[in-house]
C-alpha cells in the first residue's frame, strides 16, 4: 500500500500536515521508501533528491510548529519532469547531450512557486529523450514503465511523471506537453493530466523542444488536485482561489460539442469507454451536440513540421558537437529537421492560424469539446507500432493525432481516466477555448464526481 493511500487528495495532505495530524518528514520518508522499493521495476525516476526532500520537509514541519502558514501544498510530495531545471539536482532532459546534466542551479519558476506553496520536491522523473517521443522508451536511462503492466509503455514524453503518480511514488508531478506529452501518459497510466492555455504557466527554466507549442502542466490523480497545482504554479493567492472556485462551478449550463475528429478510428474498447463517458456527461450539461472542424485536417502534419524545425534550431549545436550523445532513434528523428525548408515551416505556421480560427468558430456555439485522448491502449515496450482493431499504426501518429491540434491553438486540454480494458487505462479528453481553463476543469471535476475511474489504482499502489 502506498504511503499516500490514506489521503484522498492534495488538499487532504496539506490539511493533515497543517493540523499536525501527520509529520511531513515521516510522509516523505515513507514515499522515499516506496520509491526505493518500486522504482527499480518502474524506472519512473532518473534521480531522487532524498536529502534535500527531507530538509524541505523539516522546514515545513518547523513552519507548522511556529504556527506560520506553510502554504496550500504543505508537505505534499511532488516530482518534476527531468526537463525542468531544479536547484537540488542536475537536469538531464533524458539525454547525454549535457553530459551528466545541466548543473543544479536556480529553480524554474514553476518549481520555485511549488516550493513556496509548501510542496516537497522528491526528484526528477524519466522521459522520452529531450521530450521527442510519445512512449518514454528512453535510450539512455531505460524505459519508464506503466504501473498497470510494467511490460507496457507509460506514454510520453512525461511518462515517468505519470508512472510515479499512478504508482503512489509522489502525490503529484509536473510534466510538459508539445504534441500531447502530458495527456498521452496520463491516459496510458490512468491519471489526470492538464495542459493549460499556452503561456499561462511560464516555460522559463524548461529545456525547449518547440517553443511555439511547449506547455507546462500538472499530473495528478484528480481534477481537484490539478486545479490546486495550477493555482500554486501560477503563484498567487488569487490564482489558487480562482482555480479551486472553478471546481464548484455548475456544468448544468454548458453546451458540449462532440468532436468528430477526436473520435475517428478508435479501437473498439476505447470507443465503448468513450461512449459510456458521454452518457455519464449527458445529465450533467445543458446539451451535447456533434461538431465537425474541417480546419483540423492539416493540424497533425503542421505540428510535426513546427516541432521538427524548432527542435533542430535548438539542438543543432549539440548535434554537431556530440551526435553520439543522442540515442540513435531520437537522433534520426531530430536530424529529419534539417530537411525542412523555411517555406514548409511558414506554411505550417499558417495552418496553425487556420486551426485556431476553426476552433474559435466552433467555440462560438459550444462551451467545451469532448473526444478521446488516445485511439488505443498503451502498447508493449517492445512494440514499435500500435494496433487499432487489429490494424497496425505508427505510434507517434496514433498518439498525437487527437492531441497536437490543441497545442497548435494553445487551448486548455484535460485527460481524465474513463475506463479500463485488458487491465490498462483509457482516457477521455476535455478541452475548451483559449483562456477557458476553469470551464475545462469544472466539467472534468463534474465527471469525476459521477465516476470512480480516477480512484482506481494499479496493483503496485494498492
Amino acid at each position: 500500500m502506498s504511503a499516500l493511500t490514506p489521503f484522498t487528495d492534495l488538499q487532504d495532505i496539506a490539511k493533515a500536515v497543517t493540523h499536525r495530524q501527520v509529520s511531513p518528514s515521516e510522509l516523505v520518508r515513507d514515499v522515499l521508501d516506496a520509491i526505493a522499493r518500486h522504482n527499480p521495476s518502474l524506472n519512473a525516476y532518473i534521480s531522487v533528491s532524498a536529502e534535500a526532500a527531507l530538509e524541505a520537509a523539516a522546514k515545513v514541519e518547523k513552519c507548522v510548529a511556529q504556527k506560520k502558514d506553510p502554504g496550500p501544498l504543505a508537505g505534499v510530495p511532488v516530482a518534476i519532469k527531468d526537463l525542468i531545471l531544479t536547484a537540488d539536482a542536475p537536469t538531464t532532459a533524458g539525454s547525454r547531450i549535457f553530459g551528466d546534466g545541466i548543473p543544479a542551479g536556480e529553480d524554474a519558476p514553476v518549481v520555485k512557486r511549488l516550493r513556496k506553496a509548501g510542496a516537497i520536491v522528491l526528484g526528477k522523473t524519466n522521459l522520452h529523450e529531450v521530450a521527442l517521443g510519445v512512449t518514454s522508451a528512453n535510450e539512455h536511462f531505460g524505459p519508464a514503465r506503466n504501473p498497470w503492466n510494467a511490460e507496457h509503455v507509460a506514454g510520453g514524453s512525461s511518462g515517468g511523471s505519470a508512472s510515479a503518480v499512478a504508482a503512489g511514488l509522489c502525490a503529484a508531478a509536473v510534466g510538459t506537453d508539445t504534441r500531447g506529452s502530458i495527456r498521452i501518459p496520463a491516459a496510458c497510466c490512468g491519471v489526470t493530466g492538464f495542459k493549460p492555455t499556452y503561456q499561462l504557466l511560464p516555460n522559463e527554466g524548461v529545456v525547449p523542444l518547440s517553443p511555439s507549442l511547449d506547455h507546462v502542466g500538472p499530473m495528478t490523480h484528480t481534477v481537484a488536485d490539478a486545479a490546486l497545482m495550477m493555482g500554486a504554479m501560477i503563484g498567487t493567492r488569487q490564482a489558487c482561489e480562482r482555480f479551486t472556485k472553478a471546481l464548484r462551478a455548475s456544468s448544468k449550463g454548458m453546451v458540449i460539442g462532440i468532436s468528430e475528429y477526436h473520435l475517428r478510428d478508435l479501437d473498439d474498447e476505447v470507443a465503448k469507454a468513450i461512449d459510456k463517458a458521454l452518457k455519464t456527461l449527458g445529465p450533467l450539461v445543458k446539451d451535447i451536440r456533434e461538431v465537425e472542424i474541417p480546419e483540423l485536417e492539416g493540424a497533425q502534419e503542421a505540428s510535426a513540421v513546427i516541432t521538427g524545425a524548432e527542435a533542430i534550431a535548438y539542438h543543432d549545436r549539440y548535434l554537431k558537437a556530440s551526435p553520439s550523445a543522442y540515442g540513435p532513434l531520437v537522433r534520426k528523428r531530430m536530424e529529419a529537421g534539417y530537411k525542412l525548408t523555411a517555406l514548409e515551416y511558414l506554411n505550417a505556421m499558417a495552418v496553425r492560424e487556420t486551426v485556431r480560427a476553426g476552433f474559435a468558430r466552433v467555440f462560438a456555439d459550444v462551451d467545451i469539446l469532448i473526444g478521446a485522448t488516445l485511439p488505443t491502449l498503451a502498447p508493449r515496450i517492445d512494440e514499435h507500432v500500435v494496433h487499432i482493431n487489429g490494424k497496425e499504426a505508427n505510434t507517434v501518429d496514433a498518439f498525437t493525432r487527437f492531441n497536437a491540434p490543441q497545442n497548435l491553438a494553445g487551448l486548455p486540454a484535460l485527460s481524465v481516466p474513463c475506463g479500463l480494458s485488458r487491465g490498462l487505462p483509457i482516457g477521455l479528453q476535455i478541452f475548451g477555448p483559449e483562456g477557458g481553463d476553469e470551464a475545462v476543469l469544472a466539467l472534468g471535476a463534474a465527471f469525476q464526481r459521477e465516476t470512480h475511474w480516477h480512484q482506481r489504482r494499479p496493483p503496485i499502489a494498492r
